[in-house]
């Protein structure tokens, strides 16, 4: 009889990635946006995406931190992004 592969759930989590942290198992990388409630104060985690490599992980991060606020003009928009990306990128140089 084959043994079943064991999976463990880890977590990134980092101030840098904050609000965002990253659910790791052997299969691949989860990434969360941790949000509070307003009326109830309650902490809860939503689902951002899956991806199967890291650096995905981080650009995703990136691409919805960007993409959650209004930005006054496209330029703007891109220049945050590329902000955030080479913020990422020098932080863990993935």
């Amino acid at each position: 009889m084959a043994k079943e592969k064991k999976t463990y759930t880890r977590y990134l989590r980092d101030q840098v990635l904050e609000p965002y942290f990253v659910q790791l198992d052997d299969y691949g990388y989860v990434v969360h946006r941790t949000i509070v409630a307003e009326d109830s104060g309650k902490e809860y985690s939503q689902v951002v995406g899956y991806y199967q490599k890291l650096s995905s992980a981080l650009g995703s991060i990136a691409k919805h931190s960007v993409m959650s606020k209004n930005h006054d003009s496209i330029q703007g928009f891109i220049n945050e992004y590329e902000s955030t990306i080479n913020k990422l990128n020098q932080a863990y140089n993935v």
